[in-house]
């Protein structure tokens, strides 16, 4: 899928407007100069980039709609969209169990193992 500049560009001042009232506030939230915000991002010459998309969501706008059209422009609320994820079979990421072993404990073991005899060559 190809993303249209135009169509971004659109989207994004809309956001901007419905949220902010004035470009010029929304640039300061964006910490961003005004004249970079229009030059660039509202004039459809480019694509926000991952720091700047981050900073939109960060400020509550939906990437999805933002990048795409679909959707709603605004995120809700986060547990509501972790909940449709849920309903959706969609897996999200989950942090990886933390090992009750402690590091010392497994580098005595390897030694007295002898595991890491092979690696003193």
């Amino acid at each position: 899928m190809k993303l249209n500049k135009k169509e971004v560009a659109q989207n994004l001042r809309l956001f901007g407007y419905k949220r902010f009232g004035t470009m010029k506030k929304f640039a300061e939230a964006l910490d961003m100069n005004p004249s970079t915000l229009y030059s660039g991002y509202l004039n459809g010459r480019s694509l926000p980039g991952p720091v700047l998309l981050v900073k939109l969501i960060d400020l509550g706008c939906n990437i999805n709609w933002l990048l795409t059209s679909r959707e709603t422009p605004f995120i809700n609320n986060i547990n509501d969209a972790s909940k449709k994820n849920e309903e959706e079979g969609v897996l999200l990421r989950t942090p990886l169990p933390r090992s009750t072993v402690t590091s010392n404990v497994f580098i005595n073991s390897k030694k007295a193992s002898g595991s890491f005899a092979e690696l003193r060559r």
